[in-house]
């Protein structure tokens, strides 16, 4: 999908966004427990997901996407 010359950065800006996250999601747990409404986390973390799954699907997989899968 991407050229080798772009390869390497998006993989290291890729890991970098998924360390991020690992670190994120344990803190708004933490908080949301104290606040005891875990489930507003859930709710969340959910929206935020279906909302990666339609940019995906809208960008890579869709018919009018801009990057056709292979």
């Amino acid at each position: 999908m991407f050229s080798k010359e772009q390869a390497g950065p998006v993989l290291g800006w890729t890991s970098a966004v998924a360390a991020y996250g690992a670190f994120v999601i344990p803190q708004v747990f933490g908080e949301q427990i104290k606040a005891s409404t875990p489930e507003n986390a859930l709710y969340g973390f959910a929206i935020f997901y279906a909302a990666c799954l339609v940019l995906n699907w809208w960008y890579y997989l869709g018919p009018k996407a801009e990057i056709k899968n292979p």
